[in-house]
This record gives C-alpha cells, sequence and structure tokens, in this order.
C-alpha cells in the first residue's frame, strides 16, 4: 500500500513537472516570435529584460529538468521495488495455492479416512449387536435347559424317595411275612408235643 502511495506521487509530480515544461516551451516559442516580429528595431532595456526573461527560464528549465531527472531516477527505483514485490508476491501467492492444495488434499483424504472409520465402526457395532442378539438367545437355552435340568433332578428325586419308600415298605412287608411264618411254625410244633403226649397217656392205661 505505501509503494504504490509512493509511485502515484512520483507519476503526478512527473506529469506536472511535464505541463510546465510545456508552458515555458510555449513562452519561450511566444518570445521568439515576438522577437522575430520586432527586428525592425530593438529596444535595449526591453532586450535586456527579454534576455533575463529568457535567462530564468532557462534555468528554471534546468532545475525542472534536473528535479525531472530526479524524480525518474525515483521513479525508476519504486519501479523496481513494485517488480521485485511482484515476484515476491506471486512468489507467495504460488507457495500460498501449493499449500491451500496440499491442505485440501489432506482434508480430503482425512475426511476419507474418517468415513472409512465410521463404516467400519458401524460394522463392528452391527456385529456386537448380532453377537449380543446371539448371546442373548442362547442364555435363554441355557435358562431353558437349567429349568429343564432342575425339573428333572426335582422329578429323578422324588423317584428315588418313592424308591426308597417302596423299598422299605417291601422289605416291612418281607418282615411280617417272615415273623407271621415262624410264628406259624411254633404253633405247628405245640399241637404236635401235645397230641403224642395224649397218646401215650391213653397206651399207659
Amino acid at each position: 500500500m505505501a509503494s504504490a502511495a509512493k509511485v502515484g506521487s512520483h507519476i503526478l509530480v512527473h506529469r506536472q513537472l511535464q505541463d510546465l515544461i510545456e508552458v515555458l516551451q510555449t513562452k519561450h516559442d511566444k518570445l521568439r516570435q515576438e522577437l522575430k516580429a520586432k527586428e525592425g528595431w530593438v529596444n535595449k532595456e526591453q532586450f535586456e529584460a527579454v534576455q533575463r526573461e529568457l535567462q530564468f527560464e532557462r534555468d528554471e528549465h534546468m532545475k525542472t529538468k534536473a528535479k525531472l531527472s530526479s524524480e525518474s531516477e525515483k521513479l525508476q527505483f519504486a519501479l523496481g521495488e513494485i517488480g521485485v514485490l511482484s515476484k515476491q508476491l506471486e512468489r507467495e501467492k504460488s507457495a500460498f495455492e501449493n499449500a491451500l492444495c496440499m491442505m485440501k488434499g489432506k482434508a480430503q483424504r482425512e475426511s476419507q479416512q474418517a468415513n472409512q472409520l465410521k463404516d467400519k465402526c458401524s460394522e463392528v457395532v452391527a456385529q456386537c449387536e448380532l453377537q449380543e442378539d446371539i448371546l442373548n438367545v442362547k442364555d435363554l437355552r441355557i435358562n431353558d435347559l437349567k429349568k429343564r435340568l432342575t425339573k428333572q433332578k426335582q422329578a429323578h428325586r422324588a423317584q428315588m424317595e418313592d424308591l426308597e419308600i417302596q423299598q422299605q415298605q417291601d422289605a416291612y412287608i418281607s418282615r411280617i411275612l417272615e415273623e407271621s411264618g415262624q410264628g406259624r411254625r411254633r404253633a405247628g410244633k405245640s399241637r404236635t408235643g401235645k397230641e403224642g403226649f395224649s397218646q401215650i397217656a391213653v397206651d399207659e392205661l
């Protein structure tokens, strides 16, 4: 911004100097024409005044020319600086565009990676949900088998208790029958002994 303002002021001064030179040149040409028109007679005072004015104009012209040369050098220097800054700006612009392109590419790659990770996460979540459903089904089956096993154990325990009761009953009945059979045998032996004694008594009589 400062360099541009500086160049603008130099251009303005350059144009003003050119306008001043044209004005001086016009006055110079006018004076020469007036001198040519008065060749027949010349007033010494007027001539000296014209000479002084011409010399003044020449001096001013030389000053203006020197100033114009100085301003031209400044203008050339400023234009050189503008050229350097323009090249530097082009390099920075190119570097910025390259960096921006690289950042866009990196952002695009990271976005693709993020989408891939998102898809993988979704797939893993779906697999976890499926495995969880499978585990729930297996848990239900295991609970059902546990209940059935519990019922079978209870039924087996009841059967064993019934079998034990049956065995106890059978043993009790067998013992009763055995005891009853032994009593009958004892009773039969007692009757046989009495009949023998009676027969002996009868014979003896």
